[in-house]
């Protein structure tokens, strides 16, 4: 039994309280300490940001303009309807979304098209962008109902805009919304609600085009609705394109191929496509570029393709997505003859003076025919009447070896390096085409007969499991094997073997040979600058918003030619006699001065493609420079289902080369 008193018993009870007390304020004064000390500014900064927002402020793209600062694309204002949601519970944000598709009344924007847009917004602080470009009686029902709608802003953003409509559309390209971009880690930097380039000029500049976001820190209600802003950090606006391009030649190149096409079509209903070009022969830099049919880039301007729309770039033969200048591959037909020409000429195989005897038809097999008789013809005539006799037997001399590399010289069957993305590369049939293609094609028979050994090795070992005498199918089984081998081989051997009649349609343009329209343009302009390649380019300089120099571009020699300057000058005069009387090409450039004699080739090319009837439906082709002593621009066109050059692709040259030396 415990001796202590009751009176110690109570003062160690109050030791223990008031120890237990002493602890606990101690504890709570360090906590209040190190809330206030140490844990200040984070507190601070979530409460400001259950108040605050950080709304990006959109950069407006740079301008593209032409050589003579006419704008071709600006930025306009637009009103746009963003959906900020954080914060708001689930029920809430579902109603919002259900009265905003009412309000929009676009077929395109649904409720699950914006519950995607919020699922794929890895920025909560950033509004998601629901619809681009609404009308003024849209935000004037947003605005009225804005207790409503809590989290709907509308925002003013710019958007592209472009004072010629389509002109040049297919160069200038489109933005859209960014889409797969985003996996890109070079595009990190962008958010789920950007425009991005995804074609022509707009996307191969596109990080010179699109400036830098800027934000606005505003303070918000409970319903996500601005207060009052806090801070602005400004956009910077992106750079702008200053062209080589010539705003009036292009206007007159534009105008004068839908009036061609118009005519053309009268006899040829097929002739609904094709593209041209227009280069400055010293320099490179492309003056006018056009393809058809045309693109509309304010079609996609961040907004949905209509049904109408969708089939016309996408399904209708032809399409018009692609840039057929930088994008089409086309046989050249006629116009590669200056090659074959000075492949024969540079041989020393061939003389000016010699002449072949055309009778309408060459004597080597596969006999290919000229379109008409020539008689004698010599290396002139041959080429202002373009006969196929003369330069398939030019041909046979100089061999396809030193066509091809001549060929190669002057830029055919590579891509020309031009500013501009999905360029094609076309085939040159030389000897480095010639070993790619000859070893796709021994896999592919060597498949197709592995394939046909198979079949025919099982269909015997069923007949040997049922058979007694299996001696008899054994010995029909090696036969017949021995005879797809056979077959095999020969296969081989003429699929991998370059053919005289490959040279004689290759000499003509026809055959693999497959071209870009850019690409013939230079190979013109190359032959006009005396053998001298430069690279092709639409951007001249690139400027900031206040002017200043950000990159100047200048022209780039990309080779020189081993052709002496003798047969250069040759073959000049052979194009030459093609717009003289006689020629081919007489009849578009008979009436021009004597100081601007225009150097040219026509071209007509049956290429095989899907649609085409064989012996029936032509392309035609035309590629020219003047003037031919001392050049100053050249032209590369394509009409297809044209039937002939002159007839044609050359009626657009006739009108570019009329109004840039002022003849009209």
């Amino acid at each position: 039994m415990s001796t202590r008193k009751p009176k110690a018993i109570v003062q160690d009870a109050l030791r223990l309280y008031w120890g237990i007390m002493i602890v606990m304020f101690i504890a709570l004064f360090l906590r209040l300490a190190w809330l206030q000390l140490v844990q200040t500014e984070i507190y601070r900064t979530k409460a400001v940001s259950n108040t605050m927002r950080w709304v990006p402020i959109e950069a407006s793209r740079g301008e593209i303009v032409d050589r003579n600062g006419q704008v071709l694309v600006t930025n306009r204002p637009v009103f746009n309807v963003t959906l900020n949601y954080p914060g708001l519970k689930d029920q809430d944000i579902d109603q919002v979304i259900t009265d905003l598709v009412e309000i929009l009344a676009d077929p395109e924007i649904t409720f699950e098209s914006i519950k995607t847009l919020l699922k794929r917004q890895n920025r909560l602080y950033e509004p998601v962008l629901v619809k681009r470009d609404v009308s003024m009686e849209v935000v004037t029902i947003i605005e009225e109902s804005r207790r409503d709608l809590p989290g709907v802003s509308v925002e003013v953003h710019p958007q592209r805009a472009y004072p010629y409509d389509s002109l040049a559309g297919h160069l200038l390209g489109y933005v859209h919304s960014i889409k797969e971009e985003l996996d890109d880690p070079a595009f990190k930097d962008y958010s789920i609600n950007d425009l991005v380039g995804k074609t022509g000029l707009e996307k191969f500049y596109e990080s010179y085009l699109r400036g830098q976001k800027g934000y606005r820190q505003v303070e918000v209600t409970s319903l996500n609705q601005p207060v009052r802003e806090i801070r602005k950090i400004s956009p910077v606006p992106g750079h702008k394109l200053v062209l080589t391009l010539d705003l009036e030649l292009q206007q007159v190149l534009e105008e004068s191929f839908d009036q061609v096409l118009g005519e053309v079509q009268k006899r040829y209903p097929k002739a609904q496509a094709g593209g041209a070009v227009v280069l400055d022969v010293k320099t490179a830099q492309v003056l006018a570029m056009a393809s058809r049919p045309g693109l509309d880039p304010d079609d996609f301007n961040g907004r949905s393709l209509s049904q109408d729309q969708a089939d016309y770039y996408f399904r209708i033969t032809p399409p018009a997505l692609g840039n057929r200048v930088i994008q089409g591959s086309y046989v050249p037909g006629s116009i590669f003859k200056p090659i074959t020409g000075m492949a024969g000429l540079h041989s020393g195989q061939v003389s000016l003076e010699e002449t072949v005897r055309c009778t309408g038809q060459y004597w080597h097999p596969p006999y290919i025919k000229c379109w008409a008789v020539h008689g004698q013809t010599d290396f002139y005539k041959g080429m202002a009447r373009s006969c196929n006799v003369y330069f398939q037997e030019i041909a046979r001399r100089a061999g396809i070896r030193l066509i091809g590399q001549i060929g190669r010289e002057f830029g055919l069957g590579a891509r020309t390096g031009i500013d501009l993305p999905f360029e094609s590369v076309g085939i040159l049939p030389d000897l480095e085409w010639q070993a790619k293609e000859f070893a796709k094609r021994r896999q592919r028979v060597n498949q197709d007969f592995d394939q046909k050994v198979e079949v025919l090795e099982k269909e015997y070992q069923a007949l040997l499991a049922k058979a007694e005498n299996k001696t008899r199918l054994e010995r029909e089984l090696a036969s017949r094997l021995r005879v797809l081998e056979a077959q095999r081989q020969n296969e081989i051997n003429f699929q991998t073997t370059w053919h005289d009649f490959d040279t004689y349609n290759t000499a003509i343009g026809q055959g693999y040979n497959q071209f870009t329209i850019m690409q013939m343009a230079n190979y013109v302009a190359t032959l006009a600058n005396r053998g001298v390649r430069h690279q092709p380019y639409l951007v001249e300089k690139i400027v900031d918003a206040e002017g200043n120099l950000v990159e100047k571009f200048h022209s780039e020699i990309i080779q020189t030619t081993t052709v002496s300057r003798e047969v250069l000058e040759e073959v000049i005069t052979g194009m030459t006699l093609t717009t003289a009387p006689g020629g081919t090409a007489y009849s578009l450039f008979w009436n021009f001065p004597e100081d601007i004699k225009v150097a040219a080739k026509t071209g007509t090319a049956q290429p095989g493609r899907v649609g085409y009837v064989k012996n029936k439906d032509f392309d035609g082709l035309f590629i020219a420079f003047a003037p031919a002593d001392d050049p100053q621009i050249a032209f590369a066109g394509v009409i297809e289902h044209g039937n002939s050059g002159s007839g044609s692709a050359g009626l657009m040259a006739k009108a570019v080369f009329e109004a840039y030396f002022g003849l009209n």
